[in-house]
């Protein structure tokens, strides 16, 4: 796939109270930090329910239940000096275990990428004050 290409991705929005489990990523060519929900993308065949299931399992080894569909987003984008465009499932996640609610830092693999990144339970009233895509997503939290 091309960034030319049109990809769906598939975003969890978990919560633990008055925060918001997002990952920190980075932008080199723009040489931004950047957050966003965990997730990732649709593969051929696959619902984004199951998508977003199998991200949370494959990233972070986490078990996501009561996936309730929030809303569908398109954006077009620029990331590392390469333009793309996404159609964005956005859902509402629990995990299915206790233990990943008492964790404040999670180390998520992306295993076709061979990187790695770091998640963190941000409190809502500090969104506005980061850079959060998808940009929509403190009107939905």
């Amino acid at each position: 796939m091309s960034w030319r290409d049109i990809r769906p991705v598939a975003l969890g929005i978990a919560r633990r109270g008055d925060e918001v489990l997002l990952s920190r990523l980075h932008d080199e060519a723009a040489d931004e930090t950047f957050y966003r929900p965990i997730g990732g993308g649709v593969e051929f065949g696959e619902q984004s329910d199951q998508a977003l299931a199998r991200e949370f399992e494959e990233e972070l080894d986490l078990e996501v239940v009561d996936e309730t569909h929030l809303a569908t987003l398109e954006r077009t984008f620029t990331f590392n000096g390469n333009e793309g465009h996404e159609i964005t499932f956005l859902y509402e996640v629990s995990f299915a275990e206790s233990w990943p609610y008492d964790r404040e830092e999670f180390q998520g693999e992306e295993t076709e990428l061979e990187e790695t990144y770091r998640a963190f339970w941000k409190p809502l009233d500090e969104l506005d004050d980061m850079t959060v895509y998808p940009e929509a997503l403190p009107s939905f939290l």
